[in-house]
């Protein structure tokens, strides 16, 4: 019989303890094998495949990886551990595996004055309300923290007051890549997340790895000898083509799993289109449920995966792709179908998916290759042809004169309709508008949208009714008041809902709430907890104080009836109900049967 083997892991990868077992272990078992040696890593092998397990800074246990190689589980330990603990309250530890400085590649380090041009024209091109004068950067090991300095009286004790808080800095790496976070978090831990994202993703593979470090350790005996050039050491070679196809391949499947959990429960189809360059990315994810489509929106942590699987695929003859187009389907017994696509760019990207040309520019510094699509050279500019062969670069010719620009016509909004006497609501695929009141919808967070019915009981006459629609959406926080309390009146029993109602619910329903409804799961999943109403969802269940105290198995089932979301619990004779009118209350039903199942 094959054995089981439990490995509890270091942060760094190497083992803390192992025992086989005969029978697969089953989620509780791991979780309190690495609770036992104090870890937050255990890997369970059977024969050639291994599963990996981690522990979330709640203390909770689940499974990363289910089952793969040991070179793909080595990168999804430290994709888990720049996500979910790096760099961690002590700071940055140069001895952690993401501690290091990353490679500067073909690129080398980017000077002060290029850092600088680079946030000045990210900010323009972005209408970004940040000055463009005056800015400073500062160096750390992955790059530059480009800021606008503000000037303090230090005569004045209570000039601290006036300082803004939360001001924006920009992390520029040494590739281009722009990062924006705010002044509220500590200079030392930015520059330690960042120079540990580039660290992830820039690292060579694990072969290439060990033997710069054993070149390392040669040379530093080397020196102590005391006959410097005794020893000669010399890295020759890559891994085989066949090996990093495999690799490319395993971390692509890793990256449809992590997909996965961004879409609905029980979806039928997923397709995910990265366009990348080494500065910067986008990514469009689509999830069908009943040849239904939903929209999701594709998590930070794992745009760090294809950054590195993307960084990893470089090193094929091929040389890194310009998109990739990931396709799954689920079939019969929960077997999924992944299927995937490269596209090098031997066609013009589409317009949707095409970058800057300063990104392209920066990719081809990044990455040198002499065969490049003339259509990609011409586009990133002159700056691009300088990472051609000189053997087999194209002669210099006069850039084609370029066509007028088409004036596009403005997008005709889907909603134009009258809330109260004199206001419109206007709605497009973009944003949605009351008066001077505006939200993005991929700035919005919750959304409600209640009906209710109020009956006049009538004496001397009939009885009368007033059906009131509401639209809602908002931020946590500071958010538009009126945008949250949008109000149709409707007299009659048998009124039908006003159009502009019934768009704005459709339109939240196809695009707003998957986004939404991915997010809050991806917060619980990481331990994370939030409230709807006066209930709180959280990775242990639901918590009503006073009231309810329930995990997700004990929840059988969820109603929406007359306004409320009613919530049975077994054990439990009456039902817990939640007002529709309370901010995303309507994601509920979806969130329960994810979480229970």
């Amino acid at each position: 019989m094959t054995r089981h083997v439990l490995a509890a892991m270091g942060v760094d990868g190497r083992e803390i303890a192992r025992e086989g077992r005969p029978a697969a272990p089953s989620l509780a078992v791991v979780a309190a094998y690495g609770d036992l040696h104090a870890c937050d890593y255990v890997t369970v092998s059977q024969g050639g495949s291994m599963g990996l397990y981690a522990r979330d800074p709640g203390g909770v246990w689940d499974a990363v990886s289910p089952g793969t190689d040991a070179v793909t589980v080595d990168e999804m330990r430290l994709w888990f551990e720049l996500t979910h603990h790096y760099p961690g309250p002590d700071g940055a530890d140069p001895s952690h595996p993401l501690g290091r400085a990353p490679q500067p590649g073909a690129v080398g380090r980017m000077d002060e004055r290029r850092a600088i041009a680079l946030v000045q024209e990210h900010i323009t091109t972005g209408g970004l309300d940040y000055p463009t004068q005056g800015l400073v950067a500062d160096r750390f090991a992955a790059g530059w923290s480009v800021y606008a300095p503000v000037d303090v009286d230090d005569s004045d004790p209570m000039a601290f007051l006036d300082m803004p808080v939360g001001r924006s800095v920009f992390m520029v790496g040494d590739t281009g890549r722009i990062k924006e976070v705010t002044s509220a978090i500590p200079p030392e831990q930015a520059d330690a997340l960042f120079t540990a994202e580039e660290a992830f993703v820039r690292r060579p593979p694990a072969e290439e790895a060990f033997m710069n470090d054993l070149k390392t350790e040669f040379e530093r005996l080397d020196a102590r000898s005391g006959q410097p050039g005794a020893i000669n050491f010399t890295v020759v070679g890559a891994p085989p083509e066949d090996v990093t196809a495999a690799r490319v391949t395993a971390l692509t499947d890793e990256i449809a799993r992590q997909l996965a959990l961004c879409g609905p429960q029980r979806w039928e189809r997923m397709v995910a289109a990265f366009s990348c360059a080494v500065s910067a990315e986008t990514a469009d994810l689509c999830f069908w449920q009943h040849e239904r489509p939903m929209e999701a929106r594709v998590p930070e942590q794992i745009a760090l995966l294809v950054r590195r699987q993307r960084h990893l695929a470089a090193a094929m003859p091929a040389g890194p792709w310009l998109r990739l187009m990931v396709a799954v389907t689920n079939g019969p017994g929960g077997r999924a179908q992944v299927s995937t696509q490269y596209d090098y760019g031997d066609q013009r990207l589409p317009e949707g998916q095409l970058l800057a040309p300063t990104h392209y520019r920066n990719d081809l510094a990044a990455y040198p290759r002499a065969d490049v699509p003339a259509w990609l050279r011409t586009y990133a500019g002159a700056n691009g042809q300088r990472t051609a062969s000189p053997r087999t670069a194209p002669p210099r010719s006069a850039p084609p004169r370029s066509a007028a620009p088409r004036q596009e016509a403005p997008e005709r909004p889907f909603v134009d309709s009258l809330v109260g006497w004199t206001t419109h609501v206007v709605a497009d695929q973009q944003r949605i508008t009351y008066g001077r009141d505006s939200l993005a919808w991929e700035e919005i967070e919750w959304v409600r949208y209640p009906v209710s019915r109020t009956k006049h009981q009538g004496f001397l006459f009939p009885s009368m009714y007033t059906n009131t629609y509401t639209f809602g959406v908002g931020r946590y926080g500071n958010s538009p008041k009126s945008l949250g309390n949008l109000v149709w009146s409707k007299g009659g029993k048998r009124a039908e809902a006003p159009e502009g109602w019934l768009a704005l619910v459709e339109f939240a329903q196809r695009v707003l709430e998957p986004r939404l409804l991915a997010e809050r799961l991806d917060l619980i999943r990481r331990g994370g907890s939030f409230t709807i109403g006066e209930m709180s969802l959280h990775r242990g269940g639901l918590t009503l104080r006073g009231v309810m105290e329930a995990d997700w198995g004990s929840l059988t089932d969820v109603e929406v009836a007359d306004g409320l979301v009613w919530i049975h619990e077994r054990g439990r004779r009456q039902p817990v109900r939640v007002s529709l009118d309370s901010a995303n209350a309507v994601l509920l039903p979806r969130i329960v049967a994810a979480m229970a199942g």
